[in-house]
């Protein structure tokens, strides 16, 4: 009978990792010990996390709740949440002044009062894509036309879309085309045999793994990329490597 143990054959560097508590749903982990311990319990080594207070309550705040997430050990790494806001931007500036930021996440950029467009965002994206900062865009309400438009307004920013899901299939690849400096973060994308299709069409430095956690449990992707065709030296970029890069600021 084959095992039921599973542990990753490479590093993983997990790129989208949220912490802390919803407004209407506690996390399953009380502290960092605890997220640790559940790093480790899928081979995990390290996480770039960010605060769910960020996402569901207001960017600034969250992003203070963020620090007691971290540690000096090298496993958990800050992604600040932004939204094209002055005191938002300040926030990210001073954090950038202290040598802090390596990437930023996007605050729902489906907000039906403000569309994801260079007229909103020109000051925020202008200055990520002069300092050199990637930017994580979740996709779960994102507008397609208004993410290429967008985003192709300033093509040396790095990007990681988050969360595509078998509903996006039919746009992945466009987006991926129009959009030479996109990644594609896999914690949703379940299409049986894309991963492979898309490392063939567009090349495994595009793809990037991610968890999700605690939004999706934290193994099944993981589990799932191992039981691909991907070369060990493919596998070890996607869940590792990739992300290494783009946060190093990194261009195709």
């Amino acid at each position: 009978m084959t095992s039921l143990n599973f542990k990753p054959r490479v590093p993983v560097f997990d790129a989208n990792l949220r912490v802390g508590d919803l407004r209407d749903e506690p996390a399953p982990y009380r502290n960092r010990d605890e997220l640790l311990a559940e790093l480790d319990r899928h081979g995990v080594e390290r996480a770039l996390i960010y605060h769910a207070q960020a996402e569901n309550i207001s960017p600034i705040d969250g992003n203070n709740y963020l620090e007691a997430w971290l540690g000096d050990d090298g496993r958990t790494y800050p992604q600040w949440m932004v939204m094209p806001t002055a005191d938002s931007l300040s926030q990210i500036q001073s954090l950038h002044a202290e040598g802090r930021v390596d990437c930023v996440r996007l605050f729902d950029t489906g907000q039906r009062d403000l569309p994801f467009r260079p007229w909103a965002y020109n000051t925020l994206l202008s200055w990520l894509s002069e300092s050199r900062i990637p930017v994580w865009i979740p996709l779960l309400d994102a507008d397609a036309d208004d993410l290429v438009t967008t985003l192709q307004a300033y093509p040396d920013l790095v990007s990681v879309l988050v969360g595509a899901h078998y509903v996006h299939a039919l746009w992945v690849r466009p987006v991926l085309t129009a959009l030479p400096n996109a990644h594609l973060e896999l914690s949703r994308y379940e299409p049986i045999c894309e991963i492979e299709a898309l490392r063939d069409e567009f090349g495994a430095e595009r793809l990037v793994y991610g968890s999700w956690y605690s939004r999706y449990a934290m193994g099944p992707m993981l589990f799932y990329l191992h039981h691909t065709n991907l070369s060990d030296a493919e596998l070890a970029s996607v869940c590792a490597g990739n992300l290494e890069h783009i946060l190093q600021g990194g261009t195709q």
